[in-house]
């Protein structure tokens, strides 16, 4: 670190970069090497530093930009969706290859998925998994169906009504 005061010339990197502009295909370690035995004293990091330093900026393309570059324009789900709409009735295997043909290279495993929501309406859902206990069974004198418990309320009503039910029910009960 530089003291106080001091101003830095930054002669190493300065030298470090005359000789990359003097051997541009040499690599870093043999550039520190050839600078050591000149009498340079720089450290491997500050080498790699200057040889490197131009290669700092950020890629701006997009997922999106880079796969509608690939395949030619339009994402590659959009390609798989014309591909299934010219042909209704091709395989995965079919689809995958017809596109290759026509220069898109795509992955079985995005084939599939556009497949599964085109042909079936959405992607295969799975079910939820219930965690925990059981929830207990409703206790019911009987279990009846549908048809018999239309055939009782049709009895009810033919006898005038739930409560004439339940009294011909007791005078049952009190025969037996």
């Amino acid at each position: 670190m530089a003291k106080k005061g001091t101003k830095r010339d930054g002669s190493k990197s300065e030298a470090v970069r005359k000789y990359f502009k003097a051997n541009p295909g040499v690599g870093a370690k043999a550039a520190h090497a050839e600078l050591e035995k000149a009498g340079t004293v720089v450290s491997l990091a500050l080498v790699n530093k200057v040889k490197y330093e131009g290669n700092t900026k950020k890629k701006t393309t997009t997922r999106k930009a880079a796969s509608k570059r690939k395949a030619g324009g339009g994402n590659m789900s959009d390609q798989i969706r014309a591909y299934i709409a010219k042909h209704p009735k091709a395989t995965r295997p079919e689809i995958r290859d017809g596109l290759a043909a026509q220069g898109v290279t795509v992955k079985t495993s995005l084939v599939n998925a556009v497949y599964t929501k085109v042909k079936k309406g959405g992607a295969a859902k799975a079910k939820p998994v219930r965690r925990g206990r059981k929830p207990a069974a409703t206790k019911t004198a009987a279990n009846l169906t549908a048809a018999e418990l239309i055939a009782a309320k049709r009895m009810i009503d033919s006898m005038g009504g739930a409560n004439r039910v339940r009294e011909a029910l007791n005078l049952l009960d009190q025969l037996q």
